[in-house]
């Protein structure tokens, strides 16, 4: 039967990575093979300790690329060695992931390897740095209302990722740690379920040992919901500026709606397409698709505007009720179907 390939990214790491080689060991039946990058770490001591074990495969990038970098170059090994493996087991080389852990959520990956499993930490208990507890309960409701993706740990570095994942995930342009936020939006997209299992939640005294930059780490895995934010805002005023101007001139409802969504509508593909979501599939294909979803929300938005205006409320009002109503549905359905990517 075909195993998984344990991934590790390793950036500074101390004598943490070490105990973890030599524990996993003990398990080596569960695993085909451990893949260590070296991210461009200052010293290569601890690299040079490893065990020499024909199971155990050492990468090494020049310079500090990014986790998310690590994570690829790792990926693209598998792809290449092992492409009939059931896909990688991703974890963190600084203690934070148990090996009898790792081996839980490898397990239960091997017997569902077409889902993408998740170790989830429990962020309910004492003791977790404030700092993890933020960014982890801000980016589980964004995600939570934004994708519709139900899960208590998103930023979690112990998941069990399906093969048929992994190409995808080494053409994504993030680098660095917001790139795991990316492949839950990845997977998303591809229709991949998700599947959780609790681990034990390990920390140093104030997370030292994590590389994590609170400030500029965060403005990278932010990015692409504060670039969707801004978009939409700017798609927002545009079309309500137009909306107004028209029906202001012409009285008619439809018609002013229809004219701004079509001018905000080719404002909004082009920037989310281009700066937001990247290029997915071809550029006729997802203008089909965009301008077909376009439509129907154009009816829902009219049929939303003409009722509210019947039971008393103007259009100048009612338009940014019906508004907010529509944006839930067009970007669930953008997310789902426009700027979904092939693999």
């Amino acid at each position: 039967m075909s195993k998984p390939v344990i991934v590790i990214p390793a950036y500074n790491p101390n004598n943490e990575l070490l105990h973890l080689i030599e524990a996993l060991q003990e398990f080596r039946q569960h695993y085909d093979s451990i893949v260590v990058i070296n991210d461009g770490s200052a010293s290569a001591d601890v690299f040079s300790r490893l065990p020499q074990i024909d199971n155990l495969h050492v990468l090494t990038h020049d310079d500090n690329r990014g986790k998310g970098a690590a994570l690829k170059s790792g990926f693209q090994w598998v792809l290449d060695n092992k492409p009939n493996s059931l896909g990688a087991i991703t974890a963190d080389a600084d203690g934070q992931h148990l090996p009898t852990d790792i081996i839980r959520v490898l397990d239960q990956f091997r017997q569902n390897p077409q889902e993408l499993w998740l170790g989830s930490r429990n962020f309910k208990r004492r003791g977790i740095p404030f700092r993890s507890w933020l960014g982890n309960t801000f980016a589980r409701y964004t995600f939570r209302l934004g994708l519709r993706i139900h899960i208590p740990d998103t930023q979690t570095g112990l998941r069990g990722i399906p093969i048929k994942l992994l190409n995808a995930l080494v053409h994504t342009p993030s680098d660095h740690y917001e790139f795991e936020l990316d492949m839950l939006i990845l997977a998303k997209q591809e229709e991949v379920p998700f599947r959780s299992i609790e681990i034990t939640t390990v920390y140093e005294q104030g997370n030292a040992s994590s590389h994590f930059r609170p400030l500029q780490d965060s403005i990278l895995i932010y990015k692409k919901f504060l670039k969707f934010s801004g978009v939409g805002i700017a798609s927002a005023a545009l079309d309500y500026g137009l909306f107004a101007l028209v029906y202001g001139l012409t009285g008619e409802i439809l018609f002013a709606i229809a004219s701004a969504r079509l001018v905000s509508g080719i404002f909004n593909f082009t920037l989310n397409r281009q700066w937001v979501f990247g290029k997915g599939r071809s550029l006729a294909t997802d203008a089909l698709k965009y301008t077909t979803l376009a439509i129907v929300l154009v009816l829902a938005n009219y049929l939303f505007t003409k009722t509210l205006y019947a039971v008393g409320l103007s259009p100048f009002i009612g338009k940014p009720v019906a508004e907010i109503i529509v944006f839930l549905l067009s970007y669930r359905f953008q997310k789902k179907l426009v700027f979904r990517r092939s693999v």
